[in-house]
């Protein structure tokens, strides 16, 4: 079963005060929160149009990075059909204050919460576990920012099967950086970010595979686009050989502008979370 919502948090707080990653050290206090505001508004609008319910959790003062809702919970069905919730383990520990309002939403959403044991020190949900609803695979991200063993327990959790793939380059942190599902048949991937066996893995499940430019990848975070339903992509506006190889496959291109999220190291995968 496909999810049919989507988790939001309004940027009210948002701004780059920390370093936490590559594109964050150049932008340290240099966002326009007004843009930012209008460009999530813009975003929400785009799932709203292709009829997706929007959620919303309150953003916290100080709590800059909130907006990004793919990172701190991974939502599921068990084999019952029951909702069951997964929360993370930020790595970061200016961002390990947002999971406990995750929380607390889900507990309001009737979910059944799962905390993870204290053996994983890391984990950082669907910014690092992309599904395929259709399939029941759970495409699994680690080295910088989730551990390998985690997949060991949502495997005991979830029905997925999980593909675990090891991210190898330091300025692509997260899976949904690199790599990108559009349908069951198609993905993209920067392939800087994998290993041989990883890019394998990856070839092994998909019938088209697209490199994606890496020029293009690091200034426009194409890889981090967003096909909530198979046939509409949700991209940052500016890649032009993505974009024509993508609509190559047949996809319908929604453009938007995420430039302020960017400085953050974020754009339209990381502002989003698809639950039920």
């Amino acid at each position: 079963m496909t999810p049919n919502k989507i988790l939001m948090c309004k940027p009210e707080y948002f701004e780059v005060n920390y370093s936490g990653n590559e594109f964050m050290k150049h932008n340290i206090n240099n966002v326009d929160r007004e843009a930012a505001l209008k460009q999530w508004n813009e975003l929400k609008k785009v799932y709203e149009y292709l009829g997706y319910k929007i959620k919303l959790i309150a953003p916290q003062k100080g709590l800059v990075d909130m907006v990004f809702t793919a990172n701190q919970s991974l939502p599921f069905l068990d084999k019952n059909g029951k909702k069951k919730v997964i929360l993370s383990k930020m790595k970061n520990e200016q961002r390990a204050e947002e999971v406990k309002y995750f929380k607390d939403f889900y507990l309001s959403e009737n979910y059944e919460v799962v905390e993870l044991p204290v053996e994983v020190e890391y984990f950082e949900s669907m910014g690092d576990a992309v599904i395929d609803y259709e399939r029941n695979i759970l495409f699994g991200g680690y080295g910088h920012r989730t551990q390998d063993i985690t997949y060991d327990i949502i495997s005991n959790y979830t029905n997925y099967k999980v593909v675990r793939l090891r991210l190898i380059n330091p300025i692509l942190y997260h899976l949904d950086t690199c790599f990108s599902l559009l349908n069951s048949e198609t993905c993209a991937v920067a392939l800087s970010a994998f290993d041989a066996k990883g890019l394998n893995a990856i070839r092994e499940n998909f019938k088209n595979v697209l490199e994606v430019d890496e020029e293009e990848n690091m200034k426009f975070f194409a890889c981090n686009c967003h096909s909530p339903d198979g046939k509409n992509v949700i991209v940052q506006r500016g890649s032009v050989n993505f974009k024509a190889e993508i609509k190559n496959y047949g996809f319908h291109i929604i453009e938007v502008e995420t430039a302020e999220f960017l400085k953050s190291g974020g754009s339209v995968f990381c502002m989003k979370l698809m639950m039920f």
